[in-house]
């Protein structure tokens, strides 16, 4: 393969791999003032505890405002209702203590949570009962069949509950986990074709600049031999560091070959031209923003296996970043 085109591709990689890093750097702000992890941990004990038909109730603008403000209430528990297993649950000291005021955990380990659960069962209808009679007590038929399921045959006690309820809880925030990885790829991709739209971020005119301006290309392939994983966006972190985080993955992108004015709309007049430049300028920014949505980790290593294959240059190392965070397993933690 030509090496001009392998330059190519390492040009636009490298370009993709900064608009990914500031995707990256601005989902982490949007989640982290929002406490979207949270948010997804609610529905995920919703459905757990068979109550995923509340789960309209706690959505909408107003509650999204109201936990942006930290305003107690925000993520509409009252909604839930007075009944609400899900609601009483998530009110308990074990769970409220894990967060600050106005906030909710966006992490609850599953013995935390099973504890919780019991506690709360054996609050409301007494310590006597055998464990299937307190779920019986709860009304929950779709919770009861689950957990009992679980228990089998072996003993019927608080204790036994309480590790049927760790186990269902970690089976549910698996799934819960892939849900929140195509919430977040989604959102990077609307970031993504934001960024591309605002700053002009053409993929289609990008590689044509590539293509023709040799000493452009060169340029950025020597950026991209020197890039080096960045660390992956601190989940916790205060929204204004990760603010700072993503102007600084302004900065890169505004040292490469984009922004207005587009050359793509020079010399055009009359509705038909531009409408043909619309449409391709449509088609490189929603490519861009496709771009964004693999992630930084899929570029390092895409820049790495270009450099490799056209035999100058080391791999970059890949970026170290763990699963997506959010509700109660590991793997939703960052």
């Amino acid at each position: 393969m030509s090496s001009h085109y392998l330059d190519v591709a390492v040009g636009l990689s490298y370009t993709f791999l900064a608009v990914s890093l500031l995707c990256s750097a601005t989902r982490e702000a949007i989640a982290s003032l929002f406490q979207t992890r949270a948010k997804v941990l609610l529905d995920g004990v919703l459905t757990m505890l068979h109550e995923s038909a509340a789960r309209p109730k706690v959505r909408g603008i107003v509650p999204s405002i109201l936990r942006l403000l930290r305003v107690r209430g925000g993520f509409g528990l009252d909604k839930l209702g007075a009944q609400s297993l899900t609601a009483e649950v998530m009110r308990h000291p074990l769970i409220t203590g894990m967060a600050q005021q106005g906030r909710m955990p966006s992490y609850i380990p599953s013995t935390i949570f099973a504890r919780a659960f019991v506690s709360t069962l054996s609050a409301k209808y007494g310590k006597g009962p055998t464990a299937a009679a307190l779920l019986n007590s709860v009304g929950n038929e779709g919770l009861t069949r689950t957990l009992l399921a679980i228990m089998g045959d072996g003993p019927d006690d608080e204790a036994a509950l309480e590790n049927a309820v760790r186990l269902w809880y970690d089976t549910v925030m698996e799934r819960i986990s892939g849900w929140y990885k195509r919430r977040s790829q989604f959102v990077l991709f609307l970031v993504g074709l934001f960024y591309a739209c605002v700053m002009n971020i053409d993929a289609l005119q990008l590689s044509q600049r590539l293509w023709n301006d040799s000493a452009l290309t060169a340029q950025l392939v020597q950026k991209a031999q020197a890039a080096k994983p960045a660390a992956p966006p601190a989940t916790e972190a205060a929204p204004l560091e990760q603010a700072k985080q993503g102007k600084a993955q302004a900065d890169v992108l505004q040292a490469l070959p984009i922004g207005w004015p587009s050359a793509r709309f020079e010399g055009v007049s009359g509705v038909w031209p531009f409408t043909v430049a619309l449409t391709f300028a449509l088609i490189g920014w929603i490519a861009t923003a496709f771009a964004a949505s693999l992630g930084s980790p899929f570029w390092f290593d895409g820049i790495g296996w270009l450099l490799a294959l056209r035999g100058t240059g080391a791999k970059p190392a890949a970026e170290t970043t763990a699963p997506p965070p959010v509700v109660t397993l590991p793997s939703l933690r960052r």
